[in-house]
Protein backbone atom coordinates (compact mmCIF):
# COMPACT_ATOMS: atom_id res chain seq x y z
CA UNK A 1 0.00 0.00 0.00
CA UNK A 2 1.62 3.27 -1.35
CA UNK A 3 0.66 6.38 0.43
CA UNK A 4 1.39 10.20 1.15
CA UNK A 5 1.10 11.68 4.41
CA UNK A 6 0.31 15.67 5.18
CA UNK A 7 -0.72 17.85 8.10
CA UNK A 8 -2.76 20.47 6.15
CA UNK A 9 -5.84 20.14 8.00
CA UNK A 10 -6.02 20.92 12.16
CA UNK A 11 -6.99 18.13 14.11
CA UNK A 12 -10.56 16.56 14.27
CA UNK A 13 -13.56 16.04 16.71
CA UNK A 14 -13.70 12.33 16.17
CA UNK A 15 -11.94 9.11 17.09
CA UNK A 16 -11.86 7.45 13.66
CA UNK A 17 -10.12 7.48 10.49
CA UNK A 18 -13.02 8.48 7.65
CA UNK A 19 -11.80 6.57 4.04
CA UNK A 20 -13.59 7.25 0.96
CA UNK A 21 -13.05 4.60 -2.32
CA UNK A 22 -13.53 4.57 -5.81
CA UNK A 23 -12.37 1.95 -8.21
CA UNK A 24 -10.04 2.56 -10.32
CA UNK A 25 -8.08 0.64 -13.27
CA UNK A 26 -4.93 0.27 -10.89
CA UNK A 27 -7.43 -1.28 -8.01
CA UNK A 28 -8.79 1.06 -5.93
CA UNK A 29 -8.09 4.22 -5.11
CA UNK A 30 -8.40 5.83 -1.16
CA UNK A 31 -8.44 9.08 0.65
CA UNK A 32 -7.89 8.02 4.29
CA UNK A 33 -8.81 11.48 6.74
CA UNK A 34 -7.64 10.88 9.79
CA UNK A 35 -8.72 12.34 13.19
CA UNK A 36 -5.07 14.03 14.26
CA UNK A 37 -5.47 15.89 10.63
CA UNK A 38 -3.23 13.78 8.31
CA UNK A 39 -4.26 13.06 5.55
CA UNK A 40 -2.82 9.86 3.28
CA UNK A 41 -4.05 8.18 0.00
CA UNK A 42 -2.80 5.17 -1.79
CA UNK A 43 -3.69 2.79 -4.27
CA UNK A 44 -4.55 -0.76 -3.05
CA UNK A 45 -4.88 -4.25 -5.17
CA UNK A 46 -7.76 -5.51 -3.15
CA UNK A 47 -10.00 -3.91 -0.79
CA UNK A 48 -9.32 -6.68 2.00
CA UNK A 49 -6.30 -4.63 1.93
CA UNK A 50 -8.07 -1.47 3.50
CA UNK A 51 -10.23 -3.26 5.70
CA UNK A 52 -7.59 -5.28 7.07
CA UNK A 53 -5.68 -2.58 8.48
CA UNK A 54 -8.87 -0.80 9.70
CA UNK A 55 -9.37 -0.01 13.19
CA UNK A 56 -13.32 -1.31 14.40
CA UNK A 57 -14.49 2.10 14.83
CA UNK A 58 -13.07 3.27 11.04
CA UNK A 59 -15.38 3.77 8.12
CA UNK A 60 -14.68 2.56 4.53
CA UNK A 61 -16.88 4.37 1.83
CA UNK A 62 -16.84 2.71 -1.34
CA UNK A 63 -18.50 3.58 -4.55
CA UNK A 64 -19.37 0.12 -5.88
CA UNK A 65 -22.81 -1.59 -5.42
CA UNK A 66 -23.52 -3.70 -2.18
CA UNK A 67 -26.24 -5.76 -1.75
CA UNK A 68 -27.31 -7.09 -4.55
CA UNK A 69 -31.32 -8.51 -6.10
CA UNK A 70 -31.99 -11.96 -6.44
CA UNK A 71 -34.33 -10.74 -9.48
CA UNK A 72 -33.97 -7.12 -10.47
CA UNK A 73 -36.52 -4.85 -11.19
CA UNK A 74 -36.66 -2.01 -13.72
CA UNK A 75 -34.59 0.97 -12.22
CA UNK A 76 -32.77 -1.33 -10.54
CA UNK A 77 -32.62 -1.56 -6.89
CA UNK A 78 -34.87 1.27 -4.64
CA UNK A 79 -31.52 3.18 -3.67
CA UNK A 80 -30.60 3.06 -7.20
CA UNK A 81 -34.17 4.76 -8.20
CA UNK A 82 -34.07 6.98 -5.50
CA UNK A 83 -30.51 8.07 -6.44
CA UNK A 84 -31.35 8.99 -10.34
CA UNK A 85 -34.06 10.72 -8.78
CA UNK A 86 -32.88 13.55 -6.83
CA UNK A 87 -30.34 13.76 -9.05
CA UNK A 88 -32.48 14.42 -11.93
CA UNK A 89 -30.88 15.09 -16.01
CA UNK A 90 -28.51 14.64 -16.68
CA UNK A 91 -26.81 13.34 -13.57
CA UNK A 92 -29.33 10.68 -12.71
CA UNK A 93 -27.57 8.66 -16.27
CA UNK A 94 -24.10 8.73 -13.76
CA UNK A 95 -26.36 5.68 -11.70
CA UNK A 96 -25.85 2.19 -12.92
CA UNK A 97 -28.66 -0.23 -12.14
CA UNK A 98 -27.18 -2.80 -9.75
CA UNK A 99 -27.10 -6.36 -11.35
CA UNK A 100 -29.15 -9.55 -10.25
CA UNK A 101 -26.82 -11.59 -7.95
CA UNK A 102 -27.02 -14.52 -9.83
CA UNK A 103 -24.80 -12.05 -13.03
CA UNK A 104 -21.82 -12.52 -10.99
CA UNK A 105 -21.22 -15.75 -12.43
CA UNK A 106 -21.23 -14.45 -16.04
CA UNK A 107 -18.05 -15.50 -17.96
CA UNK A 108 -18.45 -13.10 -20.89
CA UNK A 109 -20.87 -10.15 -21.61
CA UNK A 110 -23.00 -12.18 -23.54
CA UNK A 111 -23.15 -14.34 -20.57
CA UNK A 112 -23.97 -11.89 -17.99
CA UNK A 113 -27.18 -10.35 -20.27
CA UNK A 114 -28.46 -14.07 -20.62
CA UNK A 115 -28.06 -14.64 -16.76
CA UNK A 116 -30.02 -11.34 -16.32
CA UNK A 117 -33.11 -11.55 -18.68
CA UNK A 118 -33.42 -14.88 -17.29
CA UNK A 119 -33.61 -13.73 -13.47
CA UNK A 120 -36.07 -10.85 -14.32
CA UNK A 121 -38.45 -12.91 -16.53
CA UNK A 122 -36.91 -11.93 -19.98
CA UNK A 123 -37.74 -7.99 -19.02
CA UNK A 124 -34.03 -6.83 -17.96
CA UNK A 125 -30.72 -7.26 -19.78
CA UNK A 126 -27.16 -5.50 -18.28
CA UNK A 127 -25.06 -2.80 -20.00
CA UNK A 128 -21.95 -2.68 -20.80
CA UNK A 129 -20.72 -0.33 -18.14
CA UNK A 130 -22.18 -2.30 -15.18
CA UNK A 131 -20.20 -4.97 -16.79
CA UNK A 132 -17.39 -3.11 -16.76
CA UNK A 133 -17.19 -2.76 -13.44
CA UNK A 134 -18.76 -6.66 -12.50
CA UNK A 135 -15.16 -7.67 -11.06
CA UNK A 136 -15.36 -5.37 -8.82
CA UNK A 137 -18.87 -5.24 -7.47
CA UNK A 138 -18.08 -9.55 -7.36
CA UNK A 139 -15.13 -8.88 -4.92
CA UNK A 140 -16.77 -6.60 -3.16
CA UNK A 141 -19.53 -8.86 -2.22
CA UNK A 142 -17.40 -11.95 -1.76
CA UNK A 143 -15.51 -9.88 0.66
CA UNK A 144 -18.57 -8.86 3.23
CA UNK A 145 -20.42 -11.94 2.76
CA UNK A 146 -17.42 -13.75 4.51
CA UNK A 147 -15.62 -11.17 6.18
CA UNK A 148 -17.55 -9.85 9.50
CA UNK A 149 -15.08 -6.11 9.65
CA UNK A 150 -15.90 -5.79 6.44
CA UNK A 151 -19.74 -5.93 7.13
CA UNK A 152 -18.95 -3.41 10.18
CA UNK A 153 -17.34 -0.92 8.37
CA UNK A 154 -17.80 -0.99 4.26
CA UNK A 155 -20.70 0.99 3.07
CA UNK A 156 -21.81 2.44 -0.26
CA UNK A 157 -22.05 5.88 -1.62
CA UNK A 158 -22.47 7.36 -5.12
CA UNK A 159 -20.56 10.24 -5.58
CA UNK A 160 -23.11 12.35 -7.19
CA UNK A 161 -25.25 11.73 -4.17
CA UNK A 162 -22.76 12.72 -1.89
CA UNK A 163 -21.98 16.12 -3.87
CA UNK A 164 -25.96 16.83 -4.00
CA UNK A 165 -26.07 16.59 -0.50
CA UNK A 166 -23.11 18.54 0.10
CA UNK A 167 -24.18 21.49 -2.37
CA UNK A 168 -27.57 21.92 -0.49
CA UNK A 169 -29.67 19.29 -2.70
CA UNK A 170 -28.06 20.43 -5.59
CA UNK A 171 -26.94 18.48 -8.48
CA UNK A 172 -23.80 19.50 -9.95
CA UNK A 173 -24.82 19.29 -13.62
CA UNK A 174 -21.61 20.14 -15.55
CA UNK A 175 -20.22 16.94 -15.85
CA UNK A 176 -16.75 16.26 -13.09
CA UNK A 177 -14.22 14.94 -16.23
CA UNK A 178 -14.52 18.84 -17.64
CA UNK A 179 -12.77 21.58 -15.85
CA UNK A 180 -16.00 23.79 -14.87
CA UNK A 181 -17.39 20.46 -13.50
CA UNK A 182 -14.05 19.55 -11.68
CA UNK A 183 -13.51 22.76 -10.14
CA UNK A 184 -17.20 23.25 -9.04
CA UNK A 185 -17.18 19.87 -6.88
CA UNK A 186 -13.96 21.09 -5.33
CA UNK A 187 -15.82 23.97 -4.26
CA UNK A 188 -18.32 22.27 -2.81
CA UNK A 189 -15.45 19.78 -1.04
CA UNK A 190 -14.02 23.19 0.05
CA UNK A 191 -17.26 24.63 1.57
CA UNK A 192 -17.44 22.13 3.95
CA UNK A 193 -13.80 21.05 4.28
CA UNK A 194 -11.39 24.34 4.42
CA UNK A 195 -8.97 22.40 3.28
CA UNK A 196 -10.15 19.88 0.82
CA UNK A 197 -8.50 22.20 -2.31
CA UNK A 198 -5.17 22.01 -1.10
CA UNK A 199 -5.77 18.22 -0.65
CA UNK A 200 -6.82 17.46 -4.00
CA UNK A 201 -3.88 19.50 -5.59
CA UNK A 202 -1.32 17.57 -3.34
CA UNK A 203 -3.24 14.15 -4.11
CA UNK A 204 -3.13 14.62 -7.93
CA UNK A 205 0.85 16.15 -7.11
CA UNK A 206 1.89 12.89 -5.40
CA UNK A 207 0.00 10.71 -8.11
CA UNK A 208 2.29 12.52 -10.88
CA UNK A 209 5.26 12.05 -8.78
CA UNK A 210 4.71 8.23 -8.02
CA UNK A 211 4.25 7.83 -11.98
CA UNK A 212 0.22 7.00 -11.84
CA UNK A 213 -0.87 7.75 -15.75
CA UNK A 214 -4.60 9.56 -16.01
CA UNK A 215 -5.57 5.44 -17.48
CA UNK A 216 -4.72 4.23 -13.79
CA UNK A 217 -6.08 7.05 -11.82
CA UNK A 218 -8.01 9.85 -13.01
CA UNK A 219 -8.42 13.22 -11.16
CA UNK A 220 -12.64 12.43 -11.40
CA UNK A 221 -11.41 9.26 -9.27
CA UNK A 222 -9.59 11.24 -6.31
CA UNK A 223 -12.89 13.42 -6.66
CA UNK A 224 -15.02 10.48 -5.52
CA UNK A 225 -12.63 9.07 -3.23
CA UNK A 226 -12.21 12.93 -1.53
CA UNK A 227 -16.24 13.04 -1.30
CA UNK A 228 -16.63 9.48 0.15
CA UNK A 229 -14.22 10.69 2.78
CA UNK A 230 -15.68 13.60 3.93
CA UNK A 231 -19.08 12.26 4.17
CA UNK A 232 -17.53 9.32 6.28
CA UNK A 233 -16.38 12.16 8.63
CA UNK A 234 -19.80 13.47 9.38
CA UNK A 235 -21.38 12.81 12.63
CA UNK A 236 -23.69 9.87 12.69
CA UNK A 237 -27.07 12.14 13.02
CA UNK A 238 -26.23 13.96 10.06
CA UNK A 239 -25.58 10.50 7.91
CA UNK A 240 -28.57 9.48 6.10
CA UNK A 241 -29.66 6.41 3.22
CA UNK A 242 -31.60 6.16 0.25
CA UNK A 243 -34.09 4.63 0.66
CA UNK A 244 -34.46 5.77 4.30
CA UNK A 245 -35.50 2.57 5.59
CA UNK A 246 -33.22 -0.36 5.57
CA UNK A 247 -33.16 -3.11 2.87
CA UNK A 248 -31.23 -5.90 2.54
CA UNK A 249 -30.83 -8.63 -0.02
CA UNK A 250 -30.84 -12.45 0.55
CA UNK A 251 -27.42 -12.44 2.24
CA UNK A 252 -28.43 -9.73 4.45
CA UNK A 253 -26.34 -7.13 2.63
CA UNK A 254 -28.00 -3.99 2.59
CA UNK A 255 -28.89 -2.10 -0.46
CA UNK A 256 -28.43 1.52 0.24
CA UNK A 257 -26.72 4.44 -0.59
CA UNK A 258 -25.01 6.78 2.42
CA UNK A 259 -25.09 10.41 2.26
CA UNK A 260 -24.27 13.57 4.36
CA UNK A 261 -25.76 17.31 4.45
CA UNK A 262 -23.69 19.94 5.23
CA UNK A 263 -23.21 20.55 8.73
Amino acid sequence: MKTVLGSVSAPEARSFTAIGVDGCRAGWFFVALEPSGQTRCGVVEKLDGLVSKADKSDRIFVDIPIGLPDKPETGGRECDKLARKVLGPPRQSSVFSAPARVVLEANDFEDAKDLSLKASGGKISISRQTFAILPKIREVDTLLRGNRKARRLVREVHPEVCFWALAGRKPIMVNKKKRAGFQERVAVLKSVRHSAEQEVTEILDHLRRQGKSRKQVACDDVLDAMVAAITATAETARLQTLPSHLEKDAFGLPMEMVYAFAP
